[in-house]
C-alpha cells in the first residue's frame, strides 16, 4: 500500500514541480560531484552493449517482388463485369484489389501452409559454450511428428540429442493437449537409440528421428530441438513478413522477411508464393466446380425424364401397332414445325429459369458461387451472376485472414446482398418476359396446329410426345456441351502471382552496432542522471487525509488515528452503547458511509493490509460492534490463523473453536458453523468466528 502511494506521488510530483523554479546551479554541482558515477556507468553500459553484440543472434533480411496478375483482363465477359461493378455499384478499384491480395499474402492461413510444407515448425540448435547456434538444413538429426497429433499440439516439445559413441541419447519434455488452450504435463523423455532412423511413441504423438545422411553427428555433440504445431509456428513468420506495394499505379508487391537464417527466409518467401498461387487457383476453380455440380445434377434428372418420355413413345406405338409416322404435307405442317421449334426453345429457357430460381432461393447457396454458364439467354441475369461470383470469391479470400464482422468484409456482404436481390428480380423479370414470348409462340403454334387437326389422333399424340422428347433432348445436349466448356475452363487455370525478382537474402538488419553503442552511451549518462534526479526531487511521504485525497481517487470512509506501538498492544473495543466520544464518532461515521456505499445484497466487508500491526483487527472489531449496536446481526470472522488477535481483543480464552476446524472438513454443515461460533459478550447481535487452533 505504501509503495502504491509512493508511485502516485511520483505521478503527481511533476505537476508540483512546474510551479517551482529549476535550480541549475544545484544540478550542475550534483553532476560534477558525481562524475565518477557517470564514468563508471558509461563503461558498464558500453561493456554490456559489447557483450550483447557479441552473443545476440543476428537477424537478416530477404526480399522478393511479386507481380499480381489482373485476371479480369483475360476475358471479355470479365471486363464487362468489372465495368458493371465500377459503374453501377462503385465496388472495388484496382487499388483495393491489390490491397486485398496483400492482406492474403500476410494472412496466418497462408503462412501456415508454407510452414507446413517446409517443416519450419521444428527448429534445431547446436549447443555452444555461451549461446546456441541455429541450424537450418544442416542439422545432424531431423525430428518430426505424425500429422494428426502435430496439429493438436498447443505447447512446444523440447528435446536434447546427445551423441555418445554410436548411440543417440534423447531427453526432453512435452505436454499432452487436453483441449485447444490447455495441456497436461510436463512429461519427460529419456531414450537411447543405437541406430537411426527410429521412432518414439509418446502421449503427445509419435516422434520420428532421422539422420540427414550428409554430415554425421560428431561424438559428444549435443543439439536442441523445439517443435510446435504449424499453426503456432506460423504466427512468427506472418508477423515478420512485410508486404508493400511498390507503386500506386502497379500491381507489384514487395515481400520482405526478417529471419535469423538468411537461407530460411529465402525458402519461406519462395514457398509462400507457391502456396499463394495454389490457393488462388483453388479459389478460381470453385465457381467452375459448383457449375459442374449443378450441370451434373440437371443431367441426371433430365436423363431420367428423357427415358420416361421415350418409354411413353414406345408404349404408345406398341398399343397402336405403329411402325412409322405419317407426314402431313403443306404449309400448315411447315409452319407448325417452325413454331414448334420456337416453342421448344422457349420451354427450354423457362425450364432453365425455373431451375435457377429454385437454386438461388435456397438459403444454403447464399454467399456461395452461382452457376454462371448454363445457357441462359437473358444477358442481364447472366452479367449479374458473373459479378456476384467475383464478389463471393473476393469475400472468401478476405475471410481467410479476417472475421465476418471485419470492416473490410462487411461492405462486400452488403454488396452481395444487393446483387443477390438484383439477381432474383432479374430472374423473375426474365421469367415474365419468357412467359409472354412463349404464350405468343404457343398461340401461333395452336393456330397452325388447328390446321393439322384433320390428321389422325394417333399422329397428334405422337407429336405431343415427340415435342416433350425434343425439349428434353435439346436441354440434355446443351448441358453436355456446357459441361465440356466448363471442364476446359477448369483445366486452363494460370498462376495469379509471378515472381519478377526471385527471393534473395540481403544484409544484416539487427542488431545494428552503431545504434546499440549510441544507446549504451546515452544510457550510461542517463542512468546516473536519472537516479540523482529521483533522489533529489522525490522525497515525499504520505502523511494524512489530504495526501490520499490528492493523489488517489479512492473513496475515504473515515479517518482513524494512528496509534503508537504501545497503544496498539493495549487496543480495546472503543465503541460502546449510549456513549459519544471521538473514537465512537469515527466508527459511527465509518458505519454510515459504508452503509451508503454498499448495495442491498452486499453484506460482506473484508479488512486487509500489506503487513501485520496496521489495525485490521481493531477497526474490524469496532465497526462490527457499531453495526451490532444498530440492531444488525453481525458475524466477525478472524482469518489470521497464524497470529490471531480477535480472541485477545474480546478477552475470550478459547483456542479450540474457530475457522480452522471448518477448513479441515470437506463439506462443513450449517450446524458445524454454528458450533464454532461464539457470542461476543458485548452485544447479543454480535457473534465471533475466531481463528481457532493454530495449524502447525
Amino acid at each position: 500500500m505504501e509503495e502504491n502511494k509512493i508511485l502516485d506521488v511520483a505521478q503527481a510530483a511533476p505537476q508540483e514541480e512546474e510551479s517551482s523554479s529549476i535550480n541549475f546551479a544545484l544540478i550542475y554541482q550534483t553532476l560534477v560531484l558525481n562524475w565518477k558515477w557517470f564514468v563508471l556507468s558509461v563503461i558498464i553500459c558500453l561493456g554490456v552493449a559489447s557483450i550483447y553484440l557479441r552473443y545476440t543472434t543476428p537477424v537478416y533480411q530477404a526480399f522478393a517482388k511479386l507481380l499480381i496478375k489482373d485476371n479480369d483482363q483475360q476475358s471479355g465477359s470479365s471486363r464487362a463485369n468489372n465495368m458493371l461493378n465500377s459503374a453501377t455499384l462503385g465496388m472495388i478499384s484496382n487499388s483495393t484489389g491489390i490491397d486485398n491480395e496483400m492482406e492474403i499474402l500476410s494472412s496466418h492461413s497462408l503462412a501456415e501452409q508454407a510452414v507446413r510444407d517446409l517443416k519450419l515448425y521444428t527448429t534445431y540448435y547446436t549447443v555452444g559454450k555461451v549461446k546456441d547456434n541455429l541450424m537450418y538444413k544442416d542439422q545432424y538429426v531431423s525430428v518430426d511428428m505424425d500429422p494428426a497429433h502435430l496439429e493438436r499440439l498447443n505447447a512446444p516439445v523440447s528435446l536434447e540429442i546427445l551423441r555418445e559413441g554410436n548411440k543417440y541419447h534423447v531427453t526432453g519434455k512435452y505436454y499432452v493437449p487436453v483441449n485447444e488452450d490447455t495441456a497436461d504435463g510436463p512429461y519427460t523423455i529419456d531414450k537411447t537409440f543405437s541406430t537411426l532412423p527410429a521412432t518414439l511413441g509418446t502421449k503427445a504423438g509419435i516422434l520420428s528421428f532421422m539422420s540427414n545422411g550428409v554430415v554425421p553427428m560428431p561424438d559428444g555433440a549435443k543439439m536442441k530441438v523445439f517443435m510446435q504445431s504449424p499453426k503456432y509456428a506460423s504466427y512468427k513468420y506472418a508477423g515478420a513478413l512485410s508486404v508493400s506495394q511498390t507503386s500506386k499505379t502497379t500491381t507489384i508487391a514487395q515481400l520482405t522477411l526478417n529471419d535469423e537464417n538468411p537461407q530460411r527466409a529465402v525458402d519461406y518467401l519462395q514457398q509462400l508464393v507457391i502456396c499463394y498461387n495454389r490457393q488462388a487457383n483453388e479459389d478460381k476453380n470453385e465457381i467452375a466446380m459448383r457449375t459442374e455440380e449443378f450441370i451434373n445434377g440437371r443431367l441426371e434428372k433430365i436423363n431420367a425424364e428423357l427415358g420416361s418420355t421415350e418409354g411413353a413413345l414406345e408404349n404408345y406405338k406398341r398399343r397402336n401397332n405403329m411402325v412409322e409416322l405419317k407426314l402431313n404435307a403443306g404449309q400448315a405442317v411447315a409452319n407448325a414445325d417452325q413454331y414448334s421449334q420456337k416453342l421448344t426453345e422457349a420451354n427450354t429457357q423457362v425450364a432453365l429459369l425455373d431451375e435457377m430460381r429454385s437454386y438461388i432461393n435456397n438459403p444454403a447457396n447464399k454467399y456461395q458461387p452461382l452457376p454462371s454458364n448454363v445457357g441462359l439467354n437473358d444477358q442481364s441475369a447472366t452479367s449479374l451472376i458473373n459479378s456476384y461470383n467475383q464478389l463471393v470469391q473476393q469475400r472468401n479470400l478476405l475471410l481467410q485472414s479476417a472475421s465476418e464482422t471485419s470492416p473490410s468484409v462487411m461492405p462486400l456482404k452488403q454488396q452481395l446482398d444487393d446483387l443477390y436481390s438484383s439477381i432474383k428480380r432479374a430472374l423473375v423479370q426474365a421469367r415474365r418476359s419468357m412467359d409472354i414470348q412463349r404464350n405468343s409462340v404457343a398461340s401461333q403454334f395452336g393456330r397452325y396446329q388447328g390446321q393439322v387437326g384433320e390428321t389422325p389422333e394417333q399422329e397428334r399424340m405422337l407429336t405431343q410426345i415427340g415435342r416433350q422428347q425434343e425439349v428434353k433432348s435439346g436441354l440434355y445436349l446443351m448441358l453436355l456441351q456446357k459441361r465440356e466448356e466448363n471442364s476446359i475452363s477448369l483445366a486452363a487455370t494460370a498462376d495469379k502471382g509471378k515472381l519478377i525478382d526471385q527471393p534473395a537474402a540481403g544484409g544484416r538488419v539487427s542488431p545494428k552496432k552503431p545504434v546499440i553503442m549510441l544507446i549504451a552511451l546515452v544510457l550510461g549518462i542517463g542512468i546516473p542522471a536519472l537516479v540523482l534526479f529521483l533522489i533529489q526531487f522525490f522525497r515525499y511521504k504520505i502523511e494524512g487525509h489530504d495526501d490520499v485525497a490528492r493523489l488517489t481517487t479512492l473513496p475515504i470512509l473515515a479517518d482513524v488515528a494512528v496509534a503508537s506501538e504501545t497503544a496498539k498492544t493495549k487496543a480495546d473495543i472503543v465503541v460502546h452503547e449510549n456513549k459519544n466520544n471521538q473514537m465512537e464518532e469515527i466508527f459511527r461515521s465509518m458505519r454510515t458511509n459504508l452503509q451508503f456505499m454498499m448495495g442491498d445484497h452486499e453484506k460482506v466487508v473484508m479488512f486487509t493490509s500489506s503487513t501485520s500491526g496496521e489495525g485490521k483487527t481493531f477497526n474490524a472489531a469496532n465497526l462490527a460492534v457499531s453495526f451490532a449496536l444498530l440492531g444488525k446481526k453481525v458475524l466477525l470472522v478472524g482469518l489470521d490463523i497464524r497470529k490471531p488477535r480477535l480472541a485477545e481483543l474480546f478477552e475470550i480464552d478459547d483456542k479450540q473453536h474457530g475457522i480452522t476446524s471448518l477448513l479441515v472438513k470437506d463439506d462443513p454443515t450449517w450446524e458445524d458453523i454454528q458450533a464454532q461460533t461464539l457470542p461476543s459478550g458485548i452485544n447479543n447481535n454480535l457473534n465471533l468466528l475466531m481463528a481457532g487452533i493454530i495449524p502447525p
